[in-house]
């Protein structure tokens, strides 16, 4: 596994799966569209949103991108990566709030990321990436840095039967 093979299997997606903490700390999972910047993953969603709530009150998220279903051979083995990030959110005035916007307008529909950018609730947040993982089948699994450089690959023991005895 080579961290140009994670930068190919990331480049598929537009939407990314974000699992955040609310202000009570209970676990919840959302979906949104991204854009990358170097390493690091920019969402701009509203902040009437529960998602958009959790980023402001946790610093902290997990983000998925997993293969489609529909094309996934062996579901137990689904191609996917899994990463720890940080979250900042990031003011209109900064370089990154223009630069991410304009990936946004290439990306997405311009019409809608302006109005998006001009309504008071869609903040931008950076999400940047402190560790992951990577799993492209059985015995393919590698752990990732925060650069999403592939590091070592995860071993473990497969037990064949359980025995309580």
């Amino acid at each position: 596994m080579t961290t140009m093979e994670v930068e190919s299997f990331l480049e598929t997606f537009q939407t990314l799966v974000i699992a955040s903490l609310t202000p009570e700390g209970e676990p919840h999972a959302s979906t949104a569209p991204y854009v990358r910047l170097g390493n690091n993953f920019y969402i701009l969603i509203s902040t009437v949103a529960q998602h958009g709530r959790n980023l402001l009150s946790s610093d902290k998220v997990s983000l998925l991108f997993a293969e489609d279903e529909s094309r996934c051979i062996q579901p137990f083995a689904r191609k996917r990566v899994t990463i720890e990030a940080r979250v900042s959110k990031v003011g209109r005035n900064e370089e990154d709030f223009l630069r991410a916007v304009e990936r946004f307008k290439a990306h997405f529909d311009t019409d809608l990321v302006l109005s998006l950018t001009q309504m008071g609730d869609f903040h931008l947040f950076n999400l940047s990436p402190q560790s992951g993982s990577v799993v492209m089948g059985f015995g393919k699994a590698y752990r990732l840095d925060q650069n999403l450089e592939v590091l070592t690959q995860i071993m473990g023991q497969h037990q064949k039967g359980h025995s309580n005895g």
